[in-house]
């Protein structure tokens, strides 16, 4: 691999990379707990790759990220000394992937060694968390009491989490300036490079509207802003919309184990599924697929999805139907014309 700046020592690259990828992670707002997480598993291969014969992180390709992830692969759990799991492995992996990514956009390297690589383990289902019913879901929302700003908060919340398939981390650090109320559309600032944009169902914009109230100008406000303790004046902990989830499900007499905050997103995907969108479709409602720049959201989010989302989301207007000009010049034509008004 030809370098950009064959002078730069590895170590300068190590304290370079570590500064990238904090700055990146800085611009995706992402949660303390993360940003930890993230630094933890990219000091570890510039660890791992120092103790390489070559360890210049810059040369490394297919060949040295592949005995990497082998690597991962049999490291034991600092806490419980068993494997790894596969999602953490898959983490720690994508980290390097960033490291990667934020490397190759600096001008560090002339390519980025990861882009073509798939490498992770499949994830074990494990703990089930089932989906809610979707008459369940409309009960459990509509349970929700909203005379009160608390419960308006909670009602907008879980809404906004069912509307687009949310992560409750993504959903707990929106900020206003991230939704176009207009045209129905939000910026979801993801793990790694899994941000993306999605639609918002009428129900949930209509909701958030009633909470921001004349906060809704306040491009920089958290949609979600935590009341007290540590959270006073930041965005709302993962833990602490999971306690609200919880105490809602109790008052509505559905505490069960199996089911928690995830069960919410899990059920967009059953529902849209059920309704006959394609899974291409979800996983790109969802975020399953990477996405290196912001500045490709907007085409990212194609108008098919859009129109998609209108058909088979059950929250949307389940008669709607994509029309274009032509074809409503076409229907104006066969209106029957009435005499005498």
């Amino acid at each position: 691999m030809e370098l950009e700046n064959p002078r730069m020592t590895g170590e300068t690259v190590k304290e370079l990379g570590l500064r990238l990828v904090d700055e990146e992670l800085s611009v995706r707002r992402c949660a303390e707990s993360s940003r930890a997480a993230i630094r933890h598993a990219v000091g570890d291969f510039f660890r791992w790759a120092s103790r390489r014969k070559s360890p210049d992180v810059r040369c490394f390709g297919k060949n040295e990220l592949t005995s990497f992830f082998a690597w991962l692969c049999k490291q034991p759990s600092k806490r419980t000394g068993a494997p790894l799991a596969p999602g953490t492995i898959n983490e720690r992996f994508h980290a390097v992937g960033l490291l990667y990514s934020c490397l190759y956009r600096a001008g560090i390297i002339p390519q980025n060694p990861t882009h073509c690589l798939e490498l992770s383990l499949p994830e074990p289902s494990g703990w089930k968390r089932r989906p809610l019913t979707r008459d369940e879901l409309t009960r459990f929302l509509e349970s929700i009491e909203t005379t009160r700003a608390v419960g308006l908060k909670n009602r907008t919340l879980f809404e906004l989490i069912y509307s687009s398939g949310l992560r409750v981390s993504e959903a707990a650090a929106l900020k206003v300036g991230d939704i176009d109320f207009e045209r129905r559309l939000m910026v979801v600032r993801g793990k790694f490079d899994r941000d993306r944009m999605v639609p918002v169902s009428e129900v949930a914009r209509d909701f958030l509207v009633r909470h921001l109230g004349e906060k809704i100008d306040r491009s920089e406000a958290w949609v979600f802003e935590g009341s007290r303790g540590a959270t006073k004046g930041n965005h709302l902990r993962s833990a602490s919309v999971s306690e609200r989830f919880r105490e809602l499900l109790r008052a509505f007499g559905m505490d069960k184990p199996e089911i928690s905050t995830h069960s919410i997103r899990h059920s967009t995907a059953t529902h849209l599924l059920e309704n006959g969108a394609s899974v291409r479709h979800v996983q790109e409602l969802l975020g399953h697929r990477n996405i290196e720049s912001t500045v490709r959201y907007t085409h990212v989010m194609t108008d098919g999805l859009a129109k998609v989302y209108r058909r088979h989301h059950p929250r949307e207007h389940e008669l709607y139907e994509v029309v274009d000009e032509e074809y409503e010049k076409r229907l104006a034509t066969l209106a029957p014309k009435h005499e005498g008004g």
